[in-house]
C-alpha cells in the first residue's frame, strides 16, 4: 500500500466513524428531547412520528397524510421527520406540531430504539432509508411485508397511495380515503420575494431538468420549444430549478435557476399562467399551488405507464400528462410536444388575441 492510499483510507475511516459517533450522540439527545416532550403532553395525548425525509416532490405529494393523521388523532403531538434542506415544506403546516430535522438514518434508528413515540408512520422504503456516510440501510417492516420497493412501487398506485400503504395507514393497493389534493403553506416572505423579482403579469414557468436523467427531455428540444413559444405567444418564459442547461437567445426568456428557495419557487409557479415541466419536484409544486400543468412524461424504468400524482393533476383536471405509449420522455418528438402545448394554450381565452404569428 502506498502512503497516498494509506492516507486516503484512514481519512475515509476518520470521517465515517466521526459521522457515526455524531449520529449516535444526536440520536440519544433527540431521544431525551422527545421524552421531555412526552412528559409535557396531557394524559392520553399521543406522540406520533411521520417519516418522509426526501425528496421534495415526494414530501409535497405526501402532504395530505398530515391532514389524514390529524383527523385520525386530533389531540396528538405530531412530529414530521425530514432532511434539513426540505424542512420549509413542513415547517408551516398547521397539522404538524414539530419538525425533526434528521441528520441521518442512524440518528433516527437510535432515537426510535428508545420507544418514545406511541406511533410511527414511515412513508418510505429502503432506497430512501440510506446513509452513504454510515453505509447502512434501514428497512421499513411494513414495506417489506407488503413487498413495496423501488422496482415495483408504482404498481401500488400514485405516490400518495404508495406512501400511505408503506406507513400502514391504508390497506394494500387501496385508494387514499380522504382529500388527496396536496397543499402548500406559503408565507408572506415567499410572496414578498417573488414581488421583488419584477416578473411580467403573464408568464409561463418552465422546469427543464430533473435530478434523474431518465425523466429528462433533451436540452436542444427545450431550446426549440422556448424559441417557438417566444415567437408565437406574448408570454414571458421563466425557467426555474437548480441549474439550467439551455442555450436560449430571446428577450422573452428569464433564468431563475438556483436563485430561489423551494417555497419561493412554488410562489413563482402559483402566479404563472401555465407550468410546463417534467415528472419531478416542481411539478408537484404546480399540483399543490393550482397552476395548470403540462407535464412531459414517459416510460420510466419498469413502469411503462404510471401516474405519480394525486389530486387535480392525478385526475388530469388541471394538467395534461404529455406522453406516448412505451416511449421514455427523452424520445418524445418535438413536434408531438409542440402540438400538445399548442392545444392547451390555444384553448385559453386569454390567448386568442395574443397570438403573434
Amino acid at each position: 500500500m502506498t502512503i497516498e492510499r494509506f492516507i486516503q483510507l484512514w481519512t475515509h475511516r476518520y470521517h465515517k466513524y466521526t459521522h457515526i459517533a455524531k449520529a449516535h450522540l444526536k440520536g440519544r439527545n433527540a431521544r431525551a428531547h422527545f421524552r421531555g416532550v412526552k412528559r409535557r403532553l396531557k394524559k392520553g395525548q399521543e406522540l406520533i412520528g411521520i417519516i418522509r425525509t426526501e425528496h421534495f416532490g415526494d414530501i409535497v405529494a405526501a402532504e395530505p397524510i398530515s391532514r389524514y393523521v390529524r383527523e385520525q388523532y386530533p389531540d396528538a403531538h405530531i412530529v414530521w421527520f425530514v432532511k434539513p434542506g426540505f424542512a420549509e415544506l413542513v415547517s408551516h403546516n398547521p397539522n404538524v406540531d414539530e419538525v425533526f430535522k434528521e441528520f441521518c438514518v442512524t440518528e433516527r434508528r437510535v432515537l426510535l430504539e428508545g420507544n418514545v413515540f406511541d406511533k410511527v408512520f414511515e412513508l418510505q422504503f429502503r432506497n430512501n432509508n440510506h446513509c452513504p456516510k454510515c453505509q447502512v440501510f434501514t428497512e421499513n417492516p411494513v414495506a417489506l411485508q407488503r413487498d413495496i420497493n423501488v422496482l415495483n412501487y408504482f404498481d401500488y398506485g400514485n405516490l400518495l397511495e404508495v406512501f400511505a400503504q408503506t406507513g400502514d395507514l391504508i390497506p394494500p393497493k387501496a385508494a387514499f380515503p380522504a382529500d388527496d389534493q396536496p397543499r402548500l403553506y406559503l408565507q408572506p416572505s415567499h410572496k414578498a420575494k417573488v414581488d421583488s423579482l419584477g416578473l411580467r403579469e403573464k408568464y409561463i414557468v418552465m422546469h427543464c431538468r430533473s435530478n434523474y436523467e431518465p425523466k429528462d427531455w433533451p436540452a436542444e428540444r427545450w431550446n426549440q420549444l422556448v424559441h417557438w413559444l417566444a415567437e408565437r405567444y406574448d408570454y414571458q418564459l421563466v425557467e426555474i430549478g437548480l441549474e439550467s442547461n439551455l442555450n436560449v437567445k430571446t428577450p422573452a426568456y428569464r433564468n431563475l435557476c438556483g436563485q430561489l428557495s423551494i417555497l419561493e419557487t412554488a410562489e413563482v409557479i402559483r402566479r404563472a399562467s401555465f407550468f410546463i415541466g417534467l415528472d419531478s419536484g416542481p411539478s408537484h409544486l404546480g399540483n399543490a399551488t393550482g397552476a395548470f400543468g403540462i407535464i412531459l412524461m414517459g416510460a420510466l424504468n419498469n413502469f411503462l405507464n404510471y401516474n405519480p400524482y394525486s389530486g387535480r393533476y392525478g385526475r388530469e383536471e388541471n394538467a395534461l400528462l404529455v406522453r406516448q405509449a412505451g416511449l421514455p420522455c427523452a424520445q418524445l418528438p418535438f413536434e408531438f410536444v409542440q402540438e400538445q402545448v399548442r392545444s392547451v394554450l390555444e384553448k385559453s381565452a386569454d390567448n386568442a388575441p395574443r397570438v403573434l404569428s
